[in-house]
């Protein structure tokens, strides 16, 4: 088969009890871009390249699940320096875990934003990413 291939995942749409404010906070600290802006529902970029959407709910579910009675991610961010970036938000007041180093796997920490959607941060030096 050599067309209709998934290539990857575009982006990833999370909830937000406040767009604005959401949106702002993840400008500021990664530095993405709004883009699509619509009612209740904006899309950010890294340049060219889509990463979250944000929708506004009122609702209180948020970006996570349990294993084991353990918040868990849905969503891991690749960065090249994970204590610069560690550091930074930490010096931000940014809900963030201590930085894991797993050997072969990499390394990686845990980070909160405003409404308590959780990510994942991971850095590794042997894996193929497409930007």
């Amino acid at each position: 088969m050599e067309n209709g291939k998934i290539l990857g995942i575009a982006y990833n749409v999370i909830p937000v009890e406040d767009l604005e404010a959401s949106a702002a906070w993840f400008v500021k600290h990664f530095g993405f871009n709004i883009r699509n802006r619509r009612e209740g529902y904006l899309s950010l970029f890294r340049e060219n390249r889509p990463i979250l959407d944000l929708i506004q709910s009122e609702h209180k579910s948020r970006a996570v699940f349990e294993v084991r009675n353990q918040r868990r991610w849905v969503i891991t961010f690749f960065t090249d320096d994970i204590a610069s970036l560690h550091n930074y938000l930490k010096s931000e007041d940014v809900k963030v875990g201590n930085i894991s180093d797993e050997g072969k796997y990499g390394k990686f920490f845990v980070m909160e934003d405003l409404d308590g959607n959780l990510f994942d941060v991971w850095e590794h030096h042997d894996c193929e990413l497409i930007f």
